[in-house]
C-alpha cells in the first residue's frame, strides 16, 4: 500500500530512523582503503562523489547516521524515495530528489551547487536498475564539478534482503560485522564529449567490479582464517 500524505511520509521516515539509528549503534564495521584521505565518516579537506551501489548503501548511511559528517545524497522522486528523504533528513542527511526517469537534470543541477563541505552519495544504478549498472550521469556530474569518484564495495556479515521490483535492498541485521571497501579517488576532465563519458563509465563500471570481487575474496579469506581455530579445537 503507498502513502501518499506527506504527514504519514514524514511518520514513516521518522520511524524508519529512529528504528536505523539504534540498529546502527549495534553493528560493527571494517574498513577498507585503497588510498588515504578518503574516510566519508571523517572531515575531509577534498569533497569527492562516492559512488555506492542502490542494493548496498545502508551500510554506508548506517555509519554515516553516527559520524553526523554532511553528507548529501541522490534520492529518487517516486514515494520510496519520499520515504527515505525523510528517513535521511532525521539523520542529518541531505537528500536531492530526482533520478534517471523523473527530475533528473534539475538534481544534477543541484547537485553541482552543493558546496565543498558537504561529500556527496550516489547510487549510479538507482532504484530502477539496472541492477550494478552505472549510468552516466555520475560521470557528467564528476566532469562538471571537478569532485573525484570515488567507488566503494560493501558487503553485509548478516543481513535481511527486502525485493524490489528492479533492485532489492540489503537491511543489516543487529550486531552482525559488515565491510566496505573504499577505491582510490578517480578524477573526470573537464568538457568530456558523449564518447569520452562512455569510455569513463566503463572504466568506472570495471573499478565499481573489481572492488566488489576483492572484498568478496577479502571477506572469505578472513572467515576462513577465523574458523581456523575452532577446527584445530576440534
Amino acid at each position: 500500500m503507498r502513502i501518499h500524505s506527506p504527514f504519514l511520509t514524514r511518520v514513516v521516515g521518522w520511524l524508519g530512523a529512529l528504528v536505523f539509528r539504534t540498529l546502527s549503534r549495534t553493528l560493527r564495521f571494517r574498513k577498507i582503503y585503497e588510498a588515504d584521505g578518503v574516510d566519508p565518516s571523517l572531515p575531509l579537506s577534498r569533497a569527492y562523489i562516492y559512488s555506492l551501489w542502490h542494493d548496498s548503501i545502508l551500510i554506508p548511511l548506517a555509519k554515516q547516521s553516527i559520524a553526523r559528517t554532511n553528507v548529501a545524497a541522490l534520492v529518487s522522486r517516486h514515494q520510496d524515495g519520499a520515504y527515505l528523504a525523510e528517513f535521511m533528513r532525521v539523520n542529518g542527511i541531505r537528500s536531492v530528489r530526482g533520478s534517471s526517469a523523473r527530475g533528473g537534470d534539475q538534481a544534477l543541477r543541484e547537485l553541482m551547487r552543493v558546496g565543498d563541505e558537504w561529500q556527496i552519495f550516489i547510487t549510479p544504478d538507482g532504484p530502477r536498475g539496472p541492477h550494478h549498472e552505472i549510468k552516466s550521469g555520475l560521470i557528467y556530474l564528476a566532469s562538471r564539478t571537478g569532485r573525484p569518484i570515488v567507488p566503494v564495495a560493501s558487503h553485509f556479515g548478516n543481513a535481511w534482503h527486502v525485493e524490489g521490483k528492479w533492485t532489492g535492498q540489503y537491511i543489516p541485521k543487529p550486531f552482525s560485522l559488515n565491510w566496505y571497501l573504499i577505491g582510490a579517488p578517480l578524477t573526470i576532465p573537464p568538457d568530456q564529449t558523449r564518447d569520452e563519458i562512455e569510455m569513463h563509465r566503463v572504466h568506472i563500471q570495471a573499478e565499481m567490479d573489481r572492488l566488489e570481487i576483492k572484498l568478496a575474496r577479502i571477506v572469505r579469506g578472513e572467515s576462513e582464517i577465523a574458523a581456523e581455530p575452532a577446527r584445530q579445537a576440534a
